[in-house]
């Protein structure tokens, strides 16, 4: 029985290539062309197989390393851009250009924490639904109530500290 192609690239040392071409920049499109594949088939590889997603993920969250690295590099050697761009980019709240006025900086944290808040609710309806079956309903109200709960606490915190 003749070998699909995609086996061959969910052994280690092809997984371990993929994940190079990656971490050197590689678009999906090239690395399809290196594999002599389209990038279609490479997308539909990508969706079937966690090793071969996993491969270019681990690739491209090391180049991002690299390359925040070398970043921090120039920051710390005294490069102006590099301190900007960094500081802009990691201490928000200190050195931002943004033009939204404090109650508009506060109102979007609030939403940003509300849009927090519901995808902790939907995760959780769907590993109750998942897993509990028929008695689902009652866990996903007790959980539901908890969440809330600390949403409370945690607003009534924020307006102790905004008052």
């Amino acid at each position: 029985m003749a070998k699909g192609k995609y086996q061959k690239w969910l052994e280690d040392e092809n997984l371990l290539l993929m994940q190079g071409w990656k971490r050197n920049g590689l678009t999906d499109e090239q690395i399809a062309h290196n594999m002599g594949i389209s990038i279609n088939t490479l997308n539909k590889w990508k969706r079937r197989f966690i090793q071969i997603r996993q491969a270019l993920k681990i690739g491209r969250e090391q180049s991002n390393f690299i390359v925040e690295n070398a970043l921090f590099q120039k920051a710390v050697k005294g490069h102006v851009t590099a301190q900007i761009f960094w500081l802009k980019n990691n201490w928000r709240d200190k050195y931002n250009d943004s033009q939204l006025s404090v109650e508009e900086r506060e109102l979007l944290k609030h939403r940003i924490k509300d849009s927090e808040l519901d995808t902790k609710i939907k995760e959780a309806k769907l590993k109750i639904l998942q897993s509990e079956g028929a008695n689902a309903e009652d866990h996903l109200l007790e959980l539901i109530e908890a969440i809330e709960k600390e949403d409370d606490k945690e607003h009534d915190t924020d307006q102790g500290i905004n008052s």
